[in-house]
């Protein structure tokens, strides 16, 4: 793949008038970034879903297996859906972008609320092991977004921009 030039101003974007939308070609940094903490956090999905099937299974046989699974999935609902907000929403403008990240929190609240609520009448479910596997797939989504944010080199000037005080 080769690297296309710049927009002329260095932004990597068109101007539209009201808002800006990102320039046809090459794939952005931030959308790099949303991108990688998809897949990172899929990954570290996966691997706590088989951590969740082994301590399930030697905790609590089927029905731990069952809560355990119930809970990375939880997490996983909850945490991607900000994620993927972000990926749709950077290249979006700031008040859809806001919508967005609103609108996945509320989603968030939702799933969250609704899962607790369906679960709590559930005879012999193990609720100790969901909450333990909700809890640590959400830690887990905010680690994997600290990580992948801290290792970013995604400008947040735009570069060539004069400052207003000199």
């Amino acid at each position: 793949m080769t690297p296309q030039p710049p927009a002329a101003d260095g932004s990597g974007l068109e101007s539209t008038g009201a808002t800006e939308a990102p320039a046809t070609g090459p794939e952005t940094a931030e959308a790099r970034v949303y991108r990688l903490a998809l897949v990172r956090t899929g990954i570290g999905l996966g691997i706590l879903a088989v951590l969740a099937i082994a301590v399930g299974a030697v905790v609590a046989g089927g029905r731990g297996v069952v809560a355990a699974l119930v809970g990375v999935a939880v997490a996983a609902l909850a945490g991607l859906t900000t994620q993927a907000a972000m990926a749709w929403g950077h290249k979006r403008s700031t008040d859809q972008m806001t919508m967005a990240i609103a609108g996945s929190w509320l989603l968030k609240m939702i799933i969250i609320v609704a899962a607790l609520l369906i679960l709590q009448g559930i005879d012999g479910f193990h609720k100790e092991l969901f909450a333990a596997f909700a809890v640590t797939g959400v830690l887990l989504t905010l680690a994997v977004d600290v990580w992948v944010l801290r290792a970013s080199r995604v400008p947040y000037v735009t570069p060539g921009s004069k400052s207003s005080g000199a």
